[in-house]
């Protein structure tokens, strides 16, 4: 596929379908790309943050959040994953969890109101005087309900409270992360958040484990009476939580397997014009050419900087030999743009070195192809604009004609806040780690600034496909008996889980009026590093796509008759960590961490000359 610029390849891709990840990614084909289902709603690293929404309570809060109850900021790009199929999960979950955290309000209200309001509506004699427990008289010991309120009453009030106390001294005597994951999903995670992981309490653990003990105690011993409310209640709270999780597998046994995830639709977000708003204005931002950047993190969604480099070239005309007319670089390479023979002839532009760096990058995809096993046949190279954040989300419009205007003027206009981008992109390990190498090439008088900004995101975290997997093969048998257990103590998350599903748009007076992106959903749920394997390919990658950029450079440089030597210089100098001098005099060179260098002037001979 020949690389095109956006306004010339506009019209012919107005109807394409949407891509796949194996396709490269131009502007025109990300602005249409939101017309159909995209390619990475198929992703690995998809599957796994669908999984995760269910499987980690705090994340599907801050993607809520973030993208519902915050539905006035942008979102950053999306890469290698579909975030509006994450949104639909985490809706869903949210919906469950809504629904679980209702019946476990009525169960507890009703084991109080059967408790008290006997008590309150038909006081037993002798209730509140020293002896709470004694029958007063025999006046009422045939009726009934007279009976039933002097000896049960009593007791069902005190087994409410003391039941109520060891579930929420279990509650605070575990763990933050402990508390949020072991409640609603199937288990906890493998491997916990080091910054969430604390020990728990033991003077609480001791008092839970107490209280536990004396309610199961007073509960069997008044069986006896046939006062079976003490038992089923807890089995009525256990019996809601078992099911909320299994439901919960179950989802992510039919939907969020590896097999069936590739087969099936991506879910679909709820019905109502709210959501399909939300919706629309997802699928036109997360693979946009034009990227809203908030000034403080402006690469937010694209991982860690990984060796970012950059250089600033004078541009000297070569002094012998004729000033070779532009030619070719390579087969695949375009007609010149419009923006480039609009350029007076033999001054370099910004469009002319990125119109011969993009057909290596492509040359280099297509030879990956022949290799099955090569991550560099997927790779998507595309032009971005990066614009500032206004008050409003619809400030920036994103229709064909619109971005192809940015692209056009952006790319040798080298602005403070707009800011046009080249991105490649090479999604490894399934698309667990991405790679996003940015190059922005600036020609000003006779300057060639070059920057390049290559980005690392790690894998979605382990536990949540450890959990996933587990979850697909043997449903809530999860990590033994520790979600039965926990089922009991689920009282208090009844509370939290009965916030109202819908959520209110703009959260803090803030955010109403700022409209730029805050929180990356695939950065949440990030791992910090990378394995060796890992490290090993990104830096293949990097220099791999660094070659094809610095060859395209040299080449333009040389077509235009500019000199090369000073380029070739610099790159070795910045890249390779050497240090090239050409002629130096009564200096001194250091290299390294930690290197220092100090100049000594040569002694004088009898005659002036140096001798050292």
């Amino acid at each position: 596929m020949t690389y095109q610029p956006y306004h010339a390849a506009a019209q012919a891709t107005a109807t394409a379908p949407a891509t796949t990840g194996a396709q490269a990614t131009t502007g025109a084909q990300a602005a249409t790309a939101t017309q159909g289902p995209p390619g990475h709603a198929f992703s690995e690293a998809t599957r796994l943050l669908s999984a995760g929404v269910y499987l980690d309570p705090e994340l599907r809060r801050r993607v809520v959040s973030e993208l519902v109850e915050h539905e006035e900021r942008s979102v950053p790009p999306s890469l290698g994953f579909d975030l509006v199929t994450v949104l639909a999960h985490a809706l869903r979950a949210r919906a469950l969890e809504f629904r679980t955290g209702a019946v476990l309000a009525a169960v507890w209200a009703g084991f109080f109101v059967t408790a008290y309001l006997p008590l309150l509506t038909h006081p037993p004699s002798g209730y509140g005087s020293s002896h709470p427990y004694r029958v007063a008289g025999g006046s009422s010991a045939g009726n009934t309900f007279d009976d039933l309120t002097r000896y049960a009453t009593p007791y069902l009030a005190n087994t409410a409270l003391l039941y109520a106390l060891a579930c929420l001294l279990s509650w605070y005597a575990k763990s933050p992360d402990v508390r949020e994951d072991a409640l609603y999903a199937p288990a906890a995670p493998a491997v916990a958040r080091p910054a969430a992981r604390r020990p728990a309490n033991g003077l609480l653990s001791l008092a839970a484990g107490v209280a536990h003990a004396l309610y199961w105690v007073v509960a069997l011993l008044a069986l006896r009476d046939s006062h079976l409310l003490g038992v089923l209640f807890p089995l009525a709270l256990a019996a809601t939580v078992w099911v909320h999780r299994l439901l919960v597998a179950g989802t992510v046994r039919r939907e969020l397997n590896r097999e069936d995830f590739l087969r099936l639709r991506p879910r679909q977000l709820p019905a109502g014009p709210r959501y399909a708003r939300i919706g629309a204005a997802i699928g036109a931002e997360q693979y946009s050419p034009l990227v809203v950047y908030d000034p403080a993190d402006p690469f937010l969604g694209a991982g860690t900087p990984y060796q970012p480099w950059s250089f600033v070239l004078e541009l000297k005309r070569r002094r012998t030999g004729p000033a070779a007319a532009p030619t070719a670089a390579a087969p695949t390479a375009a007609a010149p743009t419009a923006a480039a023979a609009a350029s007076p002839a033999g001054e370099l532009t910004a469009r002319a070195v990125l119109d011969l760096i993009v057909p290596r990058l492509l040359a280099l995809r297509q030879a990956a192809a022949s290799t099955s096993l090569d991550r560099l046949r997927d790779m998507e190279v595309q032009e971005l604009v990066f614009l500032p954040y206004g008050p409003r989300r619809a400030d920036v419009p994103r229709d064909q004609e619109t971005v192809a205007r940015h692209l056009t003027a952006a790319v040798d206009e080298g602005a403070e806040r707009r800011r046009h981008f080249l991105r490649v992109r090479v999604g490894a390990w399934d698309e667990q780690v991405v790679l996003s190498v940015l190059l922005r090439v600036h020609t000003q008088g006779r300057l060639l600034v070059l920057e390049v900004v290559p980005h690392v995101l790690g894998p979605v975290r382990r536990d949540y496909e450890l959990l996933a997997d587990a979850a697909a093969l043997r449903g809530t048998r999860l990590n033994g008996g520790r979600p039965a257990v926990s089922a009991f103590t689920a009282g208090p998350a009844a509370l939290r889980a009965l916030r109202h599903p819908g959520g209110a748009a703009g959260g803090d007076g803030e955010a109403v009026v700022a409209a730029r992106p805050v929180v990356s959903v695939r950065e949440l749920a990030a791992e910090p590093t990378v394995s060796l394997f890992q490290e090993l390919d990104v830096n293949r990658y990097v220099k791999t796509i660094e070659e094809r950029i610095i060859d395209g450079v040299r080449e333009a440089l040389h077509s235009e008759g500019y000199e090369t030597g000073r380029f070739e210089q610099t790159v070795v100098q910045v890249l390779d960590g050497g240090i090239h001098i050409g002629s130096m005099s009564g200096g001194a060179v250091a290299s390294g961490p930690g290197a220092t260098a100090r100049h000594s002037p040569a002694p004088e001979g009898p005659h002036g000359e140096k001798t050292g």
